[in-house]
């Protein structure tokens, strides 16, 4: 199996690599080293997911004389690798700095709590 050098960039890490120029500049670094593992990852996810529709979620584990259906190993992966994809697309975004409208409603939730 070849790998790919430039894989496609989908359209949602393109619009993403347009809001990095929004990070301030000290945090770019890490912006630019996490939108970099969500490429690779997007990339991964999408040939999984190819790989799971043509090959469905289900594979067939032998043993000796059984057979029985497991869950697909690129499933497995899929799973894995989108619950990580969440956590590293959020600690980037979480670096974009916070618009006016979220500043308001973290001051509104701010003064409610100090009525509980």
């Amino acid at each position: 199996m070849a790998l790919e050098r430039n894989p496609p960039i989908s359209k949602e890490m393109r619009d993403l690599k347009k809001l990095l120029k929004q990070i301030p500049d000290d945090r770019k670094a890490v912006a630019q080293s996490l939108y970099n593992e969500l490429f690779f990852m997007d990339g991964t996810l999408t040939k999984l997911r190819n790989q799971i529709l043509e090959e469905g979620p289900t594979s067939v584990l032998i043993q000796g004389p059984q057979e029985m259906p497991v869950q697909h190993p690129a499933l497995k992966a899929y799973v894995a690798l989108i619950q990580r994809f969440g956590v590293i697309y959020k600690q980037l975004t979480d670096l974009l700095p916070q618009s006016e409208g979220t500043k308001e409603k973290d001051a509104l939730l701010e003064f409610l709590k100090k009525y509980q």
